[in-house]
């Protein structure tokens, strides 16, 4: 089996873009993934940097040996040594293809090859039911909806601006305006009353704000019982986590923007981190998520993937959660059809399969979502072929 041809696509959802990239093969067997940009600048230069690699790389290859073409793309691209996020999310979705071809000519769900499943569904934590809210009451209202639907855990960004653009803005310059700083509070306080006990709260950061801000406001937010701060302090920062660590209860957790396992080994060897939030479209695909899931068991720390893609980064999480032993809770937009501009991507998306905030394992071949063609057809970036 050789790999003939690719297509690249850059789709528009909702409030992300999707770069999604299908690798075709002379067997008549297809492969989907997705680079891991969808948010922030760096789109249409991880969609080129896709259409590179594959161009390079892939085209007119084996797609069987999986690892040694990942190693073939990190050992030449000479950037991907040392991690990065533009190509690292291009070496995710060929990855996520690559597994994706293998799994279907076997007929069977990509989990299986890494020895999966473990569980039969995965919890879910909600993100997203917070948009379009800005006051306490807001959030609270928006809080007992999304609890009501079964959720026991949501997510929010209690330091954030909503913004046209970047739809929520972090903290600039590690800092917020005094004045503020008591309706980030306000908030989550609202929040906790709004859901009760048994519903976990998880709050986003941003990696935004200086000690002398950070430290007195995660103490006034520790009587709420907080499940995890994402993000306290800049990424690029690992050692800082152990400093705020030793501050507070709540337990930390980053990994978005940590890329491949060298990413994660500092963080990890740094201490302070009890979460790991690798992002498999963005931290180097299946190949490398399993490495560093293996790595956080042995600093005993669980994983719980960082989701915020199109509905396919969704299931490339769901197969990933599915195969690792220390597997905590996955990140789900479960309204994602309301945004404006939604695109499904795939043709049916693991999104509408979460019951009572659990997700079924999916049981079909390769990632177990097919490409929507019709919703990608306006959007192709670029072909490659031999």
């Amino acid at each position: 089996m050789i790999v003939s041809a690719a297509n690249i696509y850059v789709v528009p959802c909702g409030n992300r873009r999707g770069v999604i990239l299908e690798l075709e093969t002379d067997a008549g067997v297809t492969g989907i993934g997705e680079a891991g940009i969808a948010y922030g600048a760096g789109t249409m230069a991880s969609a080129e940097m896709l259409r590179e690699m594959v161009q390079r790389f892939v085209v007119g290859r084996d797609p069987g040996p999986v690892e040694l073409l990942w190693h073939t793309i990190y050992d030449n691209g000479f950037w991907t040594k040392g991690g990065g996020a533009i190509c690292f999310a291009a070496l995710s979705a060929i990855d996520h293809a690559l597994w994706d071809i293998k799994a279907r000519a076997l007929g069977v769900p990509v989990h299986s090859l890494f020895g999966g499943p473990f569980v039969e569904s995965l919890e879910t934590y909600a993100n997203g039911w917070w948009m379009g809210c800005d006051t306490p009451q807001e959030y609270a209202a928006a809080a007992a909806r999304t609890a009501t639907r079964g959720f026991r855990g949501l997510k929010l960004y209690p330091l954030g601006v909503a913004d046209p653009v970047m739809i929520v803005k972090h903290p600039v310059r590690r800092s917020v305006e005094r004045a503020r700083e008591q309706l980030i509070v306000e908030r989550c306080e609202a929040v906790r009353e709004a859901v009760g006990p048994d519903v976990e709260i998880m709050l986003d950061f941003g990696g935004g704000l200086t000690m002398d801000l950070l430290v007195p406001l995660i103490a006034r937010l520790e009587p709420l019982g907080i499940c995890f701060i994402e993000e306290p302090v800049d990424p690029a920062l690992p050692d800082v986590f152990s400093t705020v660590a030793g501050k507070t209860h709540i337990p930390l957790a980053a990994g978005e923007r940590f890329y491949g396992r060298s990413g994660f080994h500092k963080a990890f060897c740094a201490g302070g981190l009890s979460i790991a939030q690798p992002d498999i479209c963005n931290t180097g695909g299946f190949s490398e998520g399993l490495k560093i899931a293996a790595a956080a068991e042995l600093h005993n720390i669980r994983v719980a993937p960082h989701n915020y893609g199109s509905p396919l980064a969704t299931a490339i999480a769901a197969q990933f959660a599915a195969a690792i032993p220390n597997f905590m809770v996955l990140e789900a937009f479960p309204d994602f059809e309301v945004e404006p501009g939604y695109n499904p991507v795939v043709s049916a998306p693991l999104e509408r399969t979460i019951r009572d905030g659990e997700m079924p394992v999916p049981a079909g071949p390769g990632l177990g979502v097919t490409l929507d063609r019709d919703a990608v057809a306006p959007h192709r970036w670029a072909t490659v072929g031999l």
